[in-house]
């Protein structure tokens, strides 16, 4: 009688993982990845398919372990996430003579990869956490913050706001001369976007292309601007701007077998992405902190504004506290009548 299996193996999840991408794909929901991307981005692309597998609304995951430290704990009953972790043991040998005896001990390190267990913040409760949380109206009010910390991020490039004649065109990125120059006079929001879409050609350019190896120019051409607007799509999100707009729809074509030629891409567009907004949110939310300190200074600083009813109370003048007043003892005179 076969046995039947009842644990799961890192084999099988990543059979599963590659099963669900295909699957996504297919089912055109190439864009819920990369929406999910911008929360899940410590996490390796083929986990973050694990995850989205078991848990479609997962937005915060960790182990049990980080929970606790967090002081938070999981809530009884919830079912655990698995994926793949690495696996890092230091293992010892023993080297004998040739007559058996042990000579030394000699330590080595093993590498490989096990089945982890984690958990959403929804499946816990606990002291809250701070999480980083950006809307449209913090990204407009906050825009030349974004857009410095954005310049800053491609080294090497130059980034100017000028004139494009050419019609229809928001953006370009020179490789050659390492130039990105965005239309100028754009809405803010708009503006941002280009942005980050040609800053993502610029940095997924410098990875190493082996992936492209076999690859048409066509196809070249075509998963450079794949990358670059799934990275723009990531970081917009991440950043509360309007991603209505962004179209996914083209990749399903790459489903009916070409979609292996793109899969290792992905790991591009993360890295990336988190790259990107590794610069952008910490500067942001310094200069928020920043503003809410000259914020709490102000106020501080305003004097005390009187109510209704103060206004109306008369001034009463403080008078200084009277002197006791000192007696003296004197002798009674004896009546004399007046005729």
């Amino acid at each position: 009688m076969e046995e039947t299996k009842t644990y799961t193996t890192v084999d099988d999840l990543i059979k599963q993982a590659e099963e669900q991408f295909r699957q996504f794909i297919k089912d055109g929901k190439y864009k819920d990845i990369l929406l999910s991307m911008s929360n899940l981005n410590c996490y390796s692309i083929t986990n973050q398919l694990l995850i989205l597998s078991q848990m479609p609304t997962a937005r915060c995951v960790n182990g049990m372990k980080v929970w606790n430290y967090n002081h938070r704990n999981v809530i009884k009953g919830q079912k655990a996430i698995k994926i793949i972790a690495p696996l890092r043991e230091i293992r010892k040998e023993d080297v004998l003579d040739e007559d058996g005896n042990v000579v030394e001990t000699k330590e080595f390190e093993v590498m490989g990869y096990k089945v982890a267990h984690v958990f959403d913040i929804s499946q816990t409760e606990g002291r809250e956490l701070y999480e980083f949380k950006c809307d449209e109206n913090i990204a407009k009010e906050n825009f030349e913050t974004i857009k410095d910390a954005l310049v800053s991020v491609p080294r090497g490039y130059d980034v100017n706001f000028a004139n494009i004649e050419n019609d229809g065109v928001d953006g370009y990125c020179d490789f050659t001369h390492k130039v990105i120059v965005i239309q100028d006079g754009m809405p803010l929001e708009r503006t941002l976007t280009t942005l980050i879409h040609e800053i993502g050609h610029a940095l997924a350019e410098e990875r190493v292309r082996t992936n492209f190896n076999g690859l048409t120019k066509k196809e070249q051409t075509q998963i450079r601007e794949i990358e670059a607007e799934s990275i723009a799509l990531v970081v917009s999100n991440k950043l509360g701007l309007h991603t209505a707009d962004f179209n996914m729809g083209y990749i399903t074509k790459w489903a009916d077998g070409d979609i292996d030629k793109f899969k290792n891409n992905l790991d591009v567009i993360r890295s990336v992405s988190y790259q990107i907004l590794s610069k952008v949110e910490p500067a942001l939310q310094s200069h928020l902190r920043e503003q809410e300190k000259a914020q709490v200074q102000e106020n501080a600083n305003e004097p005390e504004e009187l109510t209704k009813e103060q206004e109306k109370e008369p001034e009463i003048e403080e008078k200084a506290p009277e002197k006791p007043k000192r007696t003296r003892k004197t002798t009674k005179k004896a009546e004399v009548e007046q005729c």
